[in-house]
């Protein structure tokens, strides 16, 4: 009987040991001061198999950034259209409830990932591989509002004088990363009223009267 099904769990176990013990490790000291063998000090693993699972430091770092997006019950190598909250938000008939569960979905992304996407901010400015992933990694979150409006357009929900590329751009500016700190961290606000904050701002800007 083949192995091979348990051999990729346990790597994809090991991959994700890595990337948590790199998550708190770069937020605690930052990037540039973790080493690799820090990281595998603190995952329980020898510095090789980091070395054979990813190569370099910034393959750690994007290891680390897409299992923090992809949450604990998602694997960090699912497809996105193949995600729980992806195909639970496309069979949603209703918009306004679709916006509300794009909202939620930031909302969690935010909590997990704000700290390691502040190492990689100050990060950026000295290394251009961090930049570099930093910048691709900018350039996917875009990808949700780019996959969610033209469905939107499709049935008649958004506003008339909305492209879906400029709704998208609308969605992806109201779901930064930054609007769920600036009002979770900076201004108190709960989790439910940020939520329902963005979900409401998010209908009010991109969906026709009937559609709300």
């Amino acid at each position: 009987m083949s192995t091979a099904p348990a051999r990729g769990g346990r790597r994809a176990q090991t991959r994700r040991r890595i990337a948590e013990a790199a998550a708190v490790l770069f937020a605690e000291r930052g990037y540039g001061a973790t080493t690799l063998q820090a990281i595998a000090d603190a995952a329980g693993v020898h510095v090789q198999t980091i070395y054979q699972a990813f190569g370099t430091k910034v393959a750690v770092l994007a290891e680390t950034a897409a299992v923090l997006v992809a949450g604990p019950d998602e694997e960090s190598s699912t497809p996105p259209p193949e995600r729980k909250w992806v195909r639970e938000l496309f069979a949603e008939p209703d918009p306004v409830r679709q916006l509300f569960l794009y909202a939620v979905h930031m909302r969690t992304v935010s909590e997990r990932y704000m700290s390691l996407l502040d190492v990689m901010r100050v990060t950026a400015a000295v290394d251009p591989e961090v930049g570099a992933f930093l910048a691709t990694a900018e350039r996917g979150r875009y990808d949700g509002p780019a996959h969610i409006t033209p469905e939107l357009a499709a049935k008649g929900a958004l506003r008339q004088d909305l492209t879906a590329e400029r709704a998208a751009d609308i969605m992806y500016a109201l779901t930064a990363y930054d609007v769920y700190r600036s009002l979770m961290v900076d201004r108190g606000w709960s989790a439910t009223d940020t939520e329902r904050w963005v979900a409401a701002t998010l209908a009010s800007a991109l969906l026709a009267p009937a559609a709300q």
